[in-house]
């Protein structure tokens, strides 16, 4: 395999670009595709390409992508088609990914996904071998999923991501604001804006197929959480008794000599990386 394999990021977002980033400062040549003209201007400091394209228009892409040199590796990071309900889910997710397969024929891709294709509640830890899907927008991220697999490629499973720019919870539990209205205080699994990143770019580099959940190592009781980061203090044990959520393990991925640079929230807190 040529030691720097061309990359072609879809989805150059807050993880994608990130994501993109990583990977040209590595050597490899990145091409990223947005979907706005607006978007790409945004990126026009980049050092590699980003082009503006609709993937959901197979012949739109085509077009675009006429011209330009294949590659080995295609990570899929594309979101936001125009709703949260499982038909958006199929345009953004299926059908963009089958469009670019069929289009880009890449060696290896991945699929960025989440750990929201477990609807387990009842705080139990969960694995790539848990049971998924079970809700409509599920179905349709493990339709995806199983896309990319077939392929040959991998799905990586997303916590809540939180970085610089993007950090609500943070700011919401320092000000002392009490949990929503309903909002169960259930384990939250969350994983830093740049480790997601990274955790893409080591399953792509390494052609580590198959499903990986990437999060961070501590998944926490939603109030233990906000008290911690509230007064200052690591105190994020394992609460007992009935508790809904559930805690997703990055076990698999660690095995691969993947680890998140920030363990917990807390530790991105302190390291002023939020």
């Amino acid at each position: 395999m040529n030691h720097h394999p061309r990359i072609f990021v879809a989805g150059c977002g807050y993880t994608g670009a990130r994501c993109a980033d990583f990977f040209s400062a590595t050597g490899c040549p990145v091409t990223g595709l947005v979907s706005s003209t607006d978007s790409a201007g945004r990126l026009a400091d980049k050092p590699y390409e980003v082009l503006a394209g609709d993937a959901a228009d197979s012949s739109a892409l085509r077009a675009l992508l006429a011209h330009h040199e294949k590659p080995q590796i295609l990570v899929h990071c594309l979101s936001g088609h125009g709703g949260r309900d499982a038909a958006a889910y199929r345009l953004t997710y299926v059908e963009t990914l089958r469009h670019l397969l069929e289009i880009l024929r890449p060696a290896f891709c991945v699929f960025t996904s989440s750990t929201s294709v477990y609807a387990q509640n009842d705080g139990r830890i969960v694995t790539e071998d848990s049971t998924t899907g079970g809700t409509p927008t599920g179905d349709v991220l493990v339709e995806a999923e199983n896309l990319a697999r077939s392929a040959g490629g991998a799905a990586v499973r997303l916590g809540g991501i939180y970085g610089p720019g993007r950090a609500r919870f943070i700011q919401a539990a320092r000000e002392g604001e009490a949990l929503a209205p309903g909002q169960p205080d259930g384990f939250i699994n969350f994983i830093h804006r740049d480790d997601a990143a990274r955790a893409l770019m080591h399953v792509a580099l390494q052609r580590l197929a198959g499903a990986f959940n990437a999060v961070d190592n501590h998944p926490a009781a939603r109030s233990d959480l906000q008290e911690a980061l509230r007064t200052g203090t690591d105190n994020l044990t394992t609460p007992s008794g009935t508790m809904t959520g559930k805690q997703v393990s990055n076990a698999k991925l660690r095995a691969t000599g993947w680890s998140p640079r920030f363990p917990s929230i807390l530790d991105a807190v302190r390291e002023s990386a939020v």
